[in-house]
């Protein structure tokens, strides 16, 4: 319950710096052990006072009942002297005895606080001696019942003690349960307060630490805030201005790569029409080196126009909008390859495809740049006279693709980054012109907009092979 009313009081209270809040939990976490340590000195008095009463009632009831023990004697020596000598004085210094005795019961009484009967029935036996009014054997049967009396004051009297002294043993076996009761919930109460206020203290700094590793993957369109201390929210519009600095930059990157590509497409659009006429002799016969510096110049502007394509695929990977249409995986595939004869044929590579020629239903366009960039890398990265394969067909609602090929294998380090925008591997591209690092993020990026996934996988006899799965759409 206190720690839920510092928890309220908290979300409405922002200290100023961190060094105020470290020392506001200090305080806070110290008080619970400052109050059991003032509550323990302070019983621990109380207990030491009434243990000096309880030991003074105790000695004075000793000296009492010791005192008390002996006056009877000598009151029944000087009844006794009384009785056979029969002088006067010895029956006034009788007299004067007995009443002292009997001022002794009442402040024995008072001392008691509560009167047992055995001192009211020696009080009254004392009250009841007469040595000169009775006969002597009335006398001695007067102070055998006196005797008998003081055996029992005497014993009561022990056993007053011993009950005192039991129940002050009784009451400080109490105060101290209550004491290790009360240390052991303020060493709860101090821990429960020391996880708050360090959950309190290190959570703005783990929240700062979130948003700079959001910030790190790229993950600039949400506002940056930071609640605590004011030197913590600092940091935290810093890292806001940062953000905005960044999503502004990646920003003018987008449109920059967008200007670019269409910008290139254009004179690129050209220059294959163009390459197209000459290889198509329109304009006349070519010699056969002619022939090849066509087909040079066709295979390059095809390499050339899909990096452009994929640089305007990247900058549209945030529309995630889907266009489900029929497509036949077969004849996708074979348009695909269509747009490769040229490097599959002078790098004598063979071609392996098994697919399922069945029609099904999903987004067109991201499944064809997926499919092309799988096609695209193995056709690069695979050495002259080397394999490809491209199996796949449906399988309980999923499209399942596989495109692999001979050549390196891809590094253990270098898979975890093997998708990341343009990033670069270490293996040899074989291609006329150097990829831009963007077609396998791009291919994954559409894959997993369907709800699908891109993997690299092992394979039985081929060194790389990526793993295509695609849910099929509605109409």
């Amino acid at each position: 319950m206190f720690s839920f009313g510092l928890g309220l009081f908290m979300s409405f209270w922002q200290p100023k710096s961190v060094l105020q809040l470290l020392l506001l939990g200090f305080l806070i976490v110290v008080a619970p052990l400052g109050l059991a340590i003032m509550h323990t000195v302070q019983t621990l008095g109380d207990l030491s006072e009434k243990n000096r009463a309880v030991t003074a009632k105790v000695i004075s009831l000793n000296r009492q009942g010791q005192g008390l023990q002996r006056d009877l004697l000598d009151l029944e020596r000087r009844g006794r002297q009384y009785q056979a000598l029969k002088n006067d004085e010895l029956l006034d210094l009788f007299q004067r005895e007995r009443e002292m005795i009997l001022v002794k019961l009442n402040e024995l009484e008072l001392l008691v606080e509560k009167s047992p009967s055995v001192l009211a029935q020696l009080r009254q036996q004392l009250v009841s001696l007469e040595p000169g009014r009775q006969n002597p054997d009335v006398l001695i049967e007067q102070f055998s019942q006196v005797a008998d009396a003081r055996f029992a004051a005497s014993e009561w009297l022990k056993d007053e003690v011993d009950f005192r002294i039991t129940a002050h043993a009784q009451e400080s076996d109490r105060i101290k349960d209550s004491l290790l009761l009360m240390v052991l919930l303020m060493v709860l109460a101090t821990l429960s307060l020391m996880l708050f206020f360090g959950y309190w203290i290190n959570r703005p700094i783990q929240n700062i630490v979130e948003k700079i590793e959001r910030l790190g993957h790229g993950d600039l369109g949400k506002a940056i805030t930071v609640s605590g201390p004011q030197e913590i929210r600092d940091v935290g519009l810093q890292l806001e201005w940062l953000r905005s600095r960044l999503d502004k930059i990646d920003q003018q990157k987008l449109q920059f790569l967008r200007h670019m590509s269409h910008e290139l497409k254009t004179p690129l659009a050209n220059l294959r029409e163009g390459s197209d006429l000459l290889a198509e002799e329109v304009l006349g016969g070519l010699t056969r080196q002619q022939q090849e510096v066509v087909t040079i110049v066709q295979r390059n502007s095809i390499e050339l126009q899909r990096l452009i394509e994929n640089l305007l695929d990247y900058t549209h990977l945030s529309d995630q909008v889907l266009n489900p249409e029929p497509v036949i995986i077969t004849e996708l595939a074979s348009a695909l390859l269509q747009n490769y004869r040229m490097s599959i044929e002078s790098k004598g590579l063979r071609m392996t495809t098994q697919l399922d020629d069945s029609e099904i239903m999903v987004d067109k366009q991201k499944l064809k740049v997926a499919l092309d960039n799988l096609i695209s890398n193995a056709v690069n990265y695979t050495p002259e006279n080397g394999e490809i394969e491209i199996t796949g067909g449906i399988d309980r609602g999923l499209l399942d693709l596989s495109v692999a090929n001979s050549g390196s294998a891809i590094p253990e380090q270098e898979r975890e980054h093997l998708f990341k925008p343009f990033y670069q591997g270490s293996s040899v591209r074989r291609g006329p012109i150097k990829g831009s690092g963007i077609g396998l993020s791009v291919a994954q990026e559409s894959i997993e907009a369907q709800g699908g996934s891109l993997q690299l996988v092992d394979h039985a006899s081929l060194a790389v092979c990526f793993r295509l799965i695609c849910p099929l759409q509605e109409q």
